[in-house]
């Protein structure tokens, strides 16, 4: 945590320049990778961390603190090592043959085409958006796996539909098309991959809804350490609350910044801090981002409890992290608009790292995980014992 913090100056330096070249600088990938933050979720094994799950929330925040696009980048790809702590062994092993510092982004949806072939598979596809992608080594790709198949590859018995599988793929492999032209994250590179009849072996091949359930097979199959038995889902978006509540505090920093020394134009205060309804609305935001970081920090230490035991958590525990994470997004979304509407219109100015708060989260608020409503309905069918909306659960 310090010396994530200590990387705030050299991460808003670079903030302008991530966003005008769209994608993070390479003195920001090595600060990251200087301060052991590129290495959080690599297994033990390989020379990697494992740190718990409140620790990578809590860094994600104060890198998020610097630049959310930064921020963005290392939740993504601390996802995708802990995702391929998931993978087999001799798939860990080729990833990480080069160093614990070696980045895997991912894509989850399955826009591929695949075919079984003798000892793995020939996929085709083209993936967005690969956020991280442009400092990744390897790509973790959604592709559509028959149930069949994934019962094969885990030993277990097939489903009645067919599976999600993902691919670890070497990046030199797959052509990186320039797509990512966006209002906001425009730092986070987050361009489109696209091959052609790549071959993946076998050990390079994750059948993810028993991974997602829990199933006895995916138990089996796991990483002896706990760290990579915790539950699927809530997981990763429990670690993806820290970038929504990194921008948060980060507007309250500023905002909170310069209240004594700036009026309200025309009123009678000359300082916005005399201001009731300032003052209301500072206390508000900071009401709402305390309790998304408690939700935040709540599920990341039931999550690691839950793995440390062995037990895999049922359907409802699962959907309520689900739940929380809408919420928390719902949260810090409501503060940084009621701490913009305090500061004023020059929050929109296109060099104000207020305005860059504003376009990123307003973007990344918009992610399909994300949706408050969506994760509302989950959790109600879920507790109410209703067939559900989707399995990512």
């Amino acid at each position: 945590m310090r010396r994530a913090t200590a990387l705030r100056e050299l991460l808003a330096r670079h903030r302008l320049t991530g966003d005008e070249q769209r994608r993070l600088t390479d003195q920001v990938m090595a600060g990251l990778a200087g301060a052991g933050l590129s290495r959080m979720w690599v297994p033990k094994r390989f020379g990697g961390s494992e740190c718990d799950l409140r620790t990578m929330v809590d860094t994600t925040i104060e890198v998020t603190k610097g630049d959310p696009s930064a921020g963005w980048v290392h939740w993504i790809l601390g996802c995708g090592d802990w995702l391929t702590g998931l993978f087999p062994e001799a798939g860990q092993a080729e990833v990480y043959a080069t160093g614990p510092d070696t980045h895997v982004c991912s894509v989850f949806a399955p826009s591929a085409t695949a075919r079984r072939v003798p000892g793995g598979w020939r996929i085709s596809g083209r993936w967005s958006p690969a956020s991280g992608s442009a400092h990744a080594q390897w790509a973790m790709l959604g592709f559509p796996l028959p149930a069949e198949a994934a019962a094969e590859h885990l030993a277990g018995e097939a489903a009645d539909h067919d599976d999600l599988g993902f691919a670890l793929i070497p990046m030199s492999e797959l052509h990186v098309e320039d797509t990512w032209f966006t209002t906001g994250m425009r730092g986070t590179g987050s361009n489109t991959l696209s091959g052609e009849g790549l071959f993946v072996p076998d050990h390079r091949v994750l059948s993810v809804m028993p991974a997602v359930r829990g199933d006895a097979a995916f138990q089996g199959a796991a990483s002896r350490s706990p760290r990579y038995r915790s539950a699927f889902l809530p997981t990763l978006v429990t670690h993806m609350m820290g970038p929504y509540i990194g921008m948060a505090r980060a507007a309250l920093e500023l905002v909170s910044a310069d209240a004594s020394t700036r009026g309200i134009s025309f009123t009678a205060y000359g300082r916005r801090s005399d201001s009731t309804a300032f003052q209301l609305a500072v206390a508000e935001a900071t009401a709402r981002v305390d309790a998304a970081t408690a939700l935040a920090h709540s599920a990341a230490d039931a999550i690691d409890a839950y793995a440390a035991v062995g037990t895999y958590p049922d359907a409802v525990f699962r959907a309520r992290v689900r739940l929380h994470f809408g919420h928390v997004v719902a949260q810090c979304c409501e503060a940084v608009d009621l701490l913009v509407s305090a500061h004023g219109a020059s929050a929109f100015a296109e060099a104000s790292p207020l305005g860059g708060i504003v376009r990123d989260i307003q973007t990344a608020g918009r992610h399909a995980f994300a949706s408050p409503v969506v994760n509302k309905e989950v959790f109600g069918r879920a507790v109410l014992g209703v067939e559900n909306i989707t399995d990512f659960i």
